[in-house]
């Protein structure tokens, strides 16, 4: 079942960008409250469970370790959560910039293995930068509603970052088509679907569809988990616990209007999962290639 995910959630996405294309083309838009509903429903049923693994690759990761690191990994990561929450909250430009930074490299890794560095980065600049160039406006008004005053400055910077991070990862998949012909389809979907789709919808097609499912197909298949169903059962205390954290975050956060709570509850939140999420993914990763360069050669 998960071979024939693999196979297909890629194809999904495509689909499903070509047909919101024509939608918006005939000029078939979502309002803005079913958008948000979309956004919304789209990050807990299929966005949250690819990091809700994580648990499971920290205990893979280190075993071994003197003593039981359990509660100490929910500890550490439950306390970068809410140190960057509170970050973000203090100091929301600082923290919408750093976030936008964090996407674009994670965003990024979702072609890793396909290129350097750089031409990965470039992938996860272009998806973070390129709905600026077509609505800079809703841009402006979603990064404002996030708290920044300095939206604008965000935005404007964006608008000249979208045009060389996309030329650059164009090259790069242009270089390695004929190994890799997947990514340039994948990479003029998605400058598709940021140019010409509200920034929402995008948002929600892109990491619902691609990202989301390429993680957690490539975790799942790192820990040996074989059956989607099993996959479901093993996220579902994490996704539980996570919509708890949410709903509580909900009821602490101003009273500014319901989109915009529903809006930083949905992005800080990502942001702040996001951090201990990359560095138990970076701290797995060498914790493995010590283990592979340590292995006996007989």
């Amino acid at each position: 079942m998960i071979a024939l995910a693999g196979r297909w959630y890629g194809r999904v996405f495509i689909a499903a960008t070509a047909l919101l294309l024509c939608a918006a083309r005939l000029g078939r838009q979502l309002s803005p409250t079913a958008t948000l509903a979309v956004l919304v429903a789209g990050v807990i049923f299929l966005g949250l469970p690819h990091g809700a693994l994580d648990p499971m690759v920290a205990g893979k990761a280190f075993t071994g370790r003197r003593g039981d690191t359990t509660a100490v990994f929910y500890v550490a990561y439950l306390a970068l959560v809410l140190g960057y929450w509170s970050l973000w909250n203090r100091f929301p430009t600082l923290g919408l910039s750093s976030f936008l930074l964090i996407a674009a490299f994670h965003f990024g890794s979702d072609w890793e293995g396909r290129g350097n560095v750089l031409t990965r980065c470039a992938y996860g600049c272009a998806i973070v930068t390129l709905p600026a160039l077509r609505f800079p406006a809703e841009v402006v008004s979603i990064y404002a509603m996030l708290g920044t005053v300095h939206a604008s400055a965000l935005v404007a910077l964006s608008r000249v970052l979208a045009p060389v991070a996309v030329g650059i990862a164009v090259i790069g998949a242009a270089l390695q088509f004929q190994r890799h012909r997947n990514d340039l389809l994948e990479l003029l979907t998605i400058t598709a679907g940021a140019i010409l789709l509200h920034p929402l919808v995008f948002f929600t097609c892109y990491f619902t569809l691609l990202h989301s499912p390429r993680h957690l197909l490539e975790t799942a298949e790192g820990l040996g988990m074989t059956r989607l169903r099993s996959i479901y059962l093993a996220t579902l205390p994490v996704l539980l616990a996570t919509l708890l954290l949410g709903v509580i975050a909900y009821g602490l956060l101003p009273h500014i209007g319901t989109p915009a709570r529903l809006l930083r509850v949905v992005f800080i939140g990502l942001a702040a999962l996001t951090v201990p999420h990359m560095l138990l993914d970076t701290l797995a990763h060498i914790r493995k290639d010590r283990l592979i360069e340590r292995r006996p050669l007989f």
